[in-house]
């Protein structure tokens, strides 16, 4: 706790200010950290976790009864950086789903597993990720084994050609798998139409990662995408705003269709559904394209 408040401090000093949430919501969010890394620690050992951001939830509730009830807010949807020595024969999807399981029974977290190596392989290489992350993300643990990383001499400077390259190429990417969605579907194709979608979906947020964070995942999860992407676009979580109904439904047909209509005998979707899915798809788009713009919310 007293290590915690230290840092807070510094980044005071310093005017470095990782989130409004993080300096709004300190007290809660340091009382919130502490369980989390305590349930992290029972199913592995971490060398470090960071904490890169979170969401505030917001509720108020009224009535007849009561007009003038107050809104009561609290922390939640955090998301974290975690460092491991070795990831002892599992796949980096494994540890991540595995630490977002055990986690969710006190909040839903997002986590990105790295080995520390390639963490510090990053930082020395200048990597844009691994240096926001140590210039600005608060360290909410560290191993007794492991030396903290010091704060680098300079701050990481984003390479505006090398981001507008990425952003430019996932435009396109994105607009042409779109174009082919539409075209199977004149053709009545809807399952290499759905195909498309996914593909283009998958463009649209692996593109707003990159060039918002330096992160690149190399998942075909689209889930998992839209929730590192959310890190960068606050507006993500509207277009599927709901993981149950209809909204839930169309998410799940987006999110298996990269495998289910190569894979799975069977599988189809209707031509309503497969509109609705286009609707959704398309404004994605439009968000891409606003974040190209610098409308991103920044």
């Amino acid at each position: 706790m007293e290590s915690q408040k230290t840092y807070l401090e510094f980044l005071i000093k310093y005017d470095m200010r990782p989130f409004a949430l993080y300096h709004k919501c300190a007290d809660s969010i340091t009382l919130q950290q502490q369980k989390l890394t305590d349930i992290i620690s029972q199913i592995v050992k971490p060398d470090t976790i960071y904490l890169l951001g979170a969401s505030l939830h917001r509720r108020r509730s009224e009535s007849i009864f009561c007009s003038e009830a107050p809104s009561s807010q609290h922390t939640a949807d955090y998301y974290l950086l975690v460092l491991l020595s070795d990831f002892n024969n599992r796949e980096q999807f494994e540890w991540q789903d595995m630490i977002e399981q055990h986690c969710s029974g006190l909040m839903p977290v997002t986590t990105i597993v790295l080995k520390t190596a390639t963490f510090k392989e990053w930082l020395l290489a200048g990597h844009s990720f691994a240096r926001h992350v140590v210039d600005l993300a608060p360290c909410i643990y560290q191993a007794g084994h492991i030396a903290p990383v010091a704060r680098l001499s300079e701050t990481a400077i984003p390479d505006p050609a090398k981001k507008n390259k990425i952003y430019t190429e996932g435009l396109n990417k994105a607009s042409e798998f779109f174009a082919g969605a539409e075209v199977f579907k004149l053709r009545k194709q809807y399952t290499m139409a759905a195909f498309m979608l996914h593909q283009s979906a998958e463009q649209v947020l692996r593109t707003i990662l990159i060039a918002g964070t330096g992160y690149n995942s190399c998942t075909h999860n689209l889930d998992r995408l839209s929730r590192y992407a959310g890190m960068v676009a606050y507006q993500l979580p509207d277009i599927f705003s709901k993981r149950s109904g209809k909204d839930g439904y169309l998410f799940r047909v987006l999110q298996t269709a990269y495998s289910d209509t190569r894979y799975k005998e069977g599988f189809q979707i209707n031509s309503q559904d497969l509109v609705l899915l286009i609707n959704k798809v398309s404004l994605l788009l439009e968000l891409l394209i606003d974040f190209g713009n610098g409308n991103n919310g920044k």
